[in-house]
């Protein structure tokens, strides 16, 4: 009688599992919910200011390491 019951137990713990698997969407607020692909956010004057930013900050550093 102890195993029917544990088999039940396991039986409908098998499927509580299942079916929170099956009613699991994408669209929940990860990371890859977001449009990909249609929209785009570049801003060549942004990539602009940022690389020589970028390049600013080599240059004073290269000149802190010269001896």
């Amino acid at each position: 009688m102890h195993k029917v019951i544990l088999l039940v137990v396991v039986l409908v713990a098998c499927l509580w599992i299942a079916e929170a698997q099956l009613t699991f969407t994408s669209s929940w607020g990860g990371k890859r919910s977001a449009i990909t692909g249609s929209i785009s956010c570049r801003n060549d004057e942004s990539m602009a200011a940022i690389y020589k930013l970028i390049q600013n900050e080599a240059e004073k550093l290269i000149i802190c390491q010269k001896p």
